[in-house]
């Protein structure tokens, strides 16, 4: 199991807050601030948890988990926080988080539920925490941050659950979250008032959503590497753009022969062309309402070499042209 290599920056700048070389707590070999080779890598998740335990150690502070959380910038959640930061609304947002919640931290789940006029958010762990507290204070109050990124600092939950016992001064807990901390529940989660989750955000992009979306899906993909449906979904979504996605260049990537490649997805119940075909209905579902993109540029992101194969391939899965689609849109200024 592992974690998204850059989480670490937000542990790193958390230890510098406190006066504290970081690299007394984090191995530079795993992370180095501002180091680009860190954006989609992935840290063991056993590591992680001993720089966190190692960090609250040397900081000594009850409230580190609130702090942590503070020095959280959207680029240590990768393409899932420029996302987040994208999305319409506090519940799209959520929404994603819990759908993607595996790109960042594989042993965390997100459940949503509706309950008297809010929306509520619980945090559980897939594990057995050496430090169940301290995670319970920075997971629902990055939630908080990251709501608030989109929202506006003014945002103040409905209502906030811990199962954790009272802290001997729980002020900070009251203070961060703008609401008195209940402890002692059966759940740690946190809740929105519903006319708070689903204010339309100024700062939404549906293009730079999708784009991110998948990212998210390739990185994800890759996690299991034993899957060769996933491993192929990831190489067909990343030769797409190139225009030369194919049976044998996915097959080469995966250092598989065709033939290979052809007998695994044959044990899944597929072929190649129909997970190709897939893949490209899925993506023009977003491409097509975009007005920013010409129909001619599609079909290169799609990996067609000429429109009109497109334009073909689209009539036959949707009974229309890609153009009559458009046309029939109330969206203005679509670019033909």
């Amino acid at each position: 199991m592992t974690v998204f290599a850059p989480l670490a920056g937000m542990l790193w700048r958390t230890i510098e807050a406190y006066g504290i070389d970081p690299r007394r707590v984090i191995d530079e070999n795993l992370y180095q601030p501002g180091s680009a080779g860190h954006v989609s890598e992935r840290i063991a998740f056993s590591t992680f948890e001993k720089m966190e335990t190692k960090a609250a150690q040397v900081i000594d502070d009850p409230a580190l988990g609130l702090r942590a959380a503070e020095h959280l910038h959207p680029s240590h959640l990768g393409a899932l926080g420029h996302a987040w930061i994208a999305s319409s609304s506090l519940r799209t947002a959520i929404e994603r988080a819990r759908r993607f919640s595996r790109m960042y931290h594989e042993q965390i789940e997100l459940l949503i539920s509706n309950e008297y006029g809010v929306m509520k958010v619980e945090y559980r762990l897939r594990y057995q925490s050496t430090m169940p507290e301290l995670l319970a204070d920075s997971q629902l109050a990055t939630l908080l941050i990251l709501c608030r990124l989109n929202f506006g600092k003014s945002l103040r939950p409905a209502f906030v659950r811990m199962r954790r016992a009272p802290p001997s001064d729980p002020k900070p807990w009251h203070e961060f979250f703008g609401v008195e901390v209940q402890f002692n529940q059966s759940e740690n989660s946190l809740a929105l008032w519903n006319h708070d989750a689903d204010k339309r955000l100024t700062g939404s992009n549906p293009m730079l959503v999708a784009l991110h979306e998948d990212v998210i899906k390739r990185q994800i993909a890759e996690l299991d590497r034993s899957d060769i449906l996933n491993r192929t979904l990831a190489v067909i979504m990343d030769q797409l753009p190139s225009g030369g996605v194919s049976e044998v260049s996915v097959a080469n990537e995966l250092n598989l022969t065709p033939r290979t490649l052809r007998r695994k997805l044959q044990d899944k119940g597929i072929n190649f062309r129909t997970l190709l075909t897939n893949v490209r209905k899925e993506l023009v579902k977003r491409y097509i309402n975009d007005p920013s993109y010409s129909v001619t540029e599609i079909s290169f992101l799609l990996g067609y070499t000429d429109t009109s194969a497109f334009s073909r391939a689209y009539r036959r899965w949707n009974g229309s042209s890609p153009t009559q689609t458009r046309n029939r849109s109330d969206t203005p200024n679509r670019r033909p």
